[in-house]
């Protein structure tokens, strides 16, 4: 094996690198090329991951349909939106290009800013009150109160598990927050977790995005093919003519290792309850265009790739 590629985040990333520093070291002679791929979009020195535009386009989608089903009868409706997020709050973001058109979430609270009971109620009351009864907030899984508990355990002891990387199980913010809103604003709420849909509908992924994954792909072999190692693919934006554009370049494993990208405060409104047009001007390019899968007898098809397994000679 003279070549390897490791697709993924930054745990992966970091997995990477050490293996690229494992060859090194044993004298063995391998070139070892990291590829992005993460929903969270949380990666360092790129621009974007592959898979966030259309988890994004997915997101924002999904909202817009909460959005107008919620108002579809006269009776109040609470709705609290659970989306992915550990630390970065990206995918919980997108929901505000649900707002930019009109039909997104009153409230959106992220990683990044430090969640507060008591002005959560209160922001939640004002926009109730002042909506005759209708009111939806996004939350990302991983928000944390000031002592750095995540609020999903004030009611539940999913995140005292922890997954294969140590990491805090999550979920159930959704349930905990409507919980709270039920009692205080009394009234019906209702949670709803995107889970697992949001990083799987291929259905309605953006061209955008898979055509610069696929890229991304091509681009490490290329890379690799010439000789370099031990980095990985990176995106960086440009704009020619005052459209978007999205070029290649190689970024040390090193910096990547375990190392976040989040959102930047001043994308973030002064409440922080939402999203700057920043942000919105960040991410329209990302989710531009339909992937349109083949479809037989109505349904999607799926590729099945056969297993073969390498037998060394």
């Amino acid at each position: 094996i003279r070549y390897f590629f490791y697709n993924g985040g930054n745990d992966s990333m970091d997995t990477c690198n050490k293996i690229s520093k494992f060859m090194q070291k044993a004298g063995y002679e391998c070139r070892v090329m990291g590829v992005p791929k993460t929903i969270d979009n949380d990666l360092y020195a790129t621009d974007h991951c592959p898979g966030y535009g259309s988890a994004a386009k997915y997101v924002a989608t999904a909202t817009m349909e909460v959005y107008h089903d919620a108002r579809v009868y006269d009776t109040p409706m609470v709705c609290v939106l659970e989306v992915m997020g550990r630390n970065a709050g990206w995918l919980t973001a997108a929901t505000a290009l649900a707002a930019y058109k009109g039909a997104g979430p009153d409230l959106i609270y992220l990683p990044e800013i430090v969640f507060d009971m008591d002005k959560f109620i209160a922001d939640c009351k004002k926009v109730y009150e002042k909506s005759n009864g209708k009111l939806i907030v996004a939350v990302s899984e991983g928000i944390k109160d000031k002592d750095g508990k995540y609020i999903s355990e004030y009611g539940s002891d999913l995140a005292k598990m922890k997954d294969s990387f140590g990491h805090a199980q999550l979920g159930g913010v959704g349930q905990v927050l409507a919980n709270v809103l039920k009692k205080e604003l009394g009234c019906k709420a209702r949670a709803i977790e995107f889970s697992l849909l949001q990083r799987c509908a291929a259905h309605w992924a953006s061209k955008t995005d898979v055509e610069e994954a696929f890229m991304a792909g091509r681009k490490a072999v290329q890379f690799a093919v010439e000789g370099i190692t031990d980095h990985m693919v990176a995106y960086e934006r440009t704009v020619k003519d005052g459209k978007y554009e999205c070029n290649y370049v190689l970024v040390n494993l090193s910096e990547v290792a375990n190392t976040e990208k989040k959102i930047p405060r001043e994308w973030i409104n002064a409440d922080g309850t939402g999203l700057t047009q920043d942000f919105i001007d960040y991410a329209l390019p990302l989710i531009e265009g339909e992937s349109k899968p083949p479809i037989e007898d109505g349904l999607p098809r799926f590729a099945k790739l056969k297993k073969v397994l390498y037998k060394a000679d």
